[in-house]
């Protein structure tokens, strides 16, 4: 067999050696393309299943905001109407505050008219008590017992001026014996308060032994 040959038949042993290579390298390209692929479909089934479970997720969020939001309205719109309450209960109370301030200024100025009034009565029973305190101590005994049975009509828890009326009386005429029963129930009146005077007190012994005597 001379060269030729040989060198031909060396070249086609490596074209079928070169072509066998490449057809593995395109079988095994041609298989990672085929796995490429079946990943690639894959992870777009993925990218789809996990588009689809994030839609869900965003329409519950959604859909949670929404609740909240509508309860928020719902709650602010309750939290209005209570302001609303407040407010009116408030301006009922402060109505009701002025009405009252304004009767209690009423009340205290009537208070104060009162007092004025009874400290003018005051010092005008003291004067008037003096002046028949110094009608009795002069003994002019009918003028004094008028005042103080005037004093007496007019203060009648005044137990000084119901003493010096019962005195006045019974001495303005000791004949008179009609005069004896309101003297006597003068006696009785501060007896019962709490009054005890001597000079009364003879006067009523007096009084008690003439009716005795009366009555004998």
């Amino acid at each position: 067999m001379n060269k030729k040959v040989i060198g031909l038949v060396f070249f086609v042993v490596l074209l079928l050696i070169s072509h066998i290579l490449l057809a593995i390298k395109i079988f095994n390209l041609t298989d990672e393309l085929s796995k490429l692929e079946e990943r690639t479909d894959k992870f777009g089934k993925n990218l789809t299943d996990f588009q689809k479970h994030s839609d869900l997720q965003i329409s519950k969020i959604n859909d949670e905001i929404l609740k909240i939001l509508c309860s928020q309205k719902e709650n602010t719109t309750d939290i209005k109407n209570e302001l609303a309450k407040i407010n009116r209960k408030s301006d009922a109370q402060y109505s009701k505050t002025v009405g009252m301030s304004k009767t209690y200024d009423a009340i205290l100025e009537e208070q104060k008219k009162k007092t004025l009034d009874t400290s003018e009565k005051d010092k005008s029973n003291i004067e008037a008590k003096k002046n028949a305190v110094a009608l009795y101590k002069k003994g002019i005994f009918s003028a004094s017992y008028d005042e103080f049975r005037k004093l007496t009509q007019t203060f009648t828890d005044d137990m000084e001026c119901r003493l010096y009326k019962a005195k006045s009386l019974y001495y303005k005429n000791r004949a008179d014996s009609s005069s004896y029963a309101e003297i006597l129930a003068d006696i009785r009146t501060l007896k019962q308060n709490g009054v005890s005077d001597a000079e009364l007190l003879e006067i009523e012994k007096s009084i008690l032994a003439e009716k005795e005597g009366f009555d004998e």
